[in-house]
């Protein structure tokens, strides 16, 4: 059983990137030399070991969280600490069953205020505060990543075109061939693309949009099922392609039209990009200090 001190606590409103450089200073500040380090996309791990002499040494675990970083600490005599580099005894269970040590205790006492800096919280004027920290980000439509919005925009395009084709109620529009094209190969795809932000996604929403909704008008139109769903006039944007393709190979029609669909929906996911940036998460390999 490792004798020792453990501790740990979270620290709202900073990120990993920004206070593991502190927890750095901090234990250097503490006349610790860093023994090794372990660096990983979501959690950082650190082994210090005292500068001169014996004494206890320290481990800390800092995970990312989405809202803030979570700070594991443990400080145990320093020869009871792994030599061999990678490990820690932090992913051995060290936590379970600590025995008490009394110069463990004193470091911790003194290193818990340091480590917890006040300084390091972004305050926000509460009239300002979007979120409750117990909910997910994304149930609140979060912009940053950029999935949410790529999801509803395109459930919400291809809803559009499918009521353009199959729900819309009658006008002198459906005589209008080059309306109802513009509307269903352009608008919703491009609706759809730039709220998705980049190209590939852009693509992927434009697709949809359109090829979803046209392989029911085609089922449709050839007769081979859901024969509600066919209204005359048709659509000139559609049936052009249903003439080229005969027979079993009228299927393509949804496709083509899909991809013809998906290149102003690419370029709304360009311009939706330069908009609205996506900050993602950059994957980071293990590096040293």
């Amino acid at each position: 059983m490792v004798r020792g001190a453990s501790s740990h606590f979270s620290m709202r409103g900073t990120d990993l990137d920004s206070y593991y450089p502190l927890a750095l200073g901090v234990l250097q500040n503490f006349d610790f030399l860093i023994g090794d380090a372990l660096r990983l996309e979501d959690r950082a791990l650190l082994r210090a070991i005292p500068r001169y002499g014996g004494g206890p040494g320290v481990e800390l675990e800092l995970r990312r969280r989405p809202k803030g970083v979570d700070i594991h600490v443990l400080v145990v005599p320093s020869e009871d600490l792994p030599g061999d580099p990678g490990v820690f005894l932090m992913r051995q269970g060290a936590f379970v069953g600590l025995r008490s040590d009394a110069a463990s205790d004193t470091l911790m006492k003194d290193l818990l205020p340091a480590l917890r800096r006040d300084d390091m919280q972004r305050t926000r004027d509460p009239r300002f505060v979007r979120t409750p920290t117990n909910i997910p980000e994304w149930i609140f439509f979060n912009m940053t990543g950029g999935s949410v919005t790529w999801f509803l925009a395109t459930v919400l395009a291809t809803v559009g075109a499918a009521y353009l084709l199959f729900w819309a109620p009658e006008g002198a529009y459906r005589t209008n061939n080059l309306l109802v094209a513009g509307l269903l190969m352009i608008i919703a795809p491009w609706f759809g693309g730039i709220f998705s932000r980049t190209a590939a996604r852009g693509f992927v929403a434009g697709f949809v949009t359109v090829a979803l909704p046209a392989g029911f008008y085609t089922v449709s139109a050839l007769g081979w099922g859901l024969g509600g769903l066919y209204r005359a006039p048709g659509v000139e944007a559609i049936d052009v392609f249903l003439v080229m393709f005969q027979g079993g190979a009228a299927i393509l029609v949804p496709v083509v039209l899909g991809f013809l669909s998906g290149i102003p929906a690419t370029i709304a996911g360009i311009v939706g990009g330069r908009l609205f940036p996506i900050r993602m998460k950059r994957a980071r390999s293990s590096e040293p200090i």
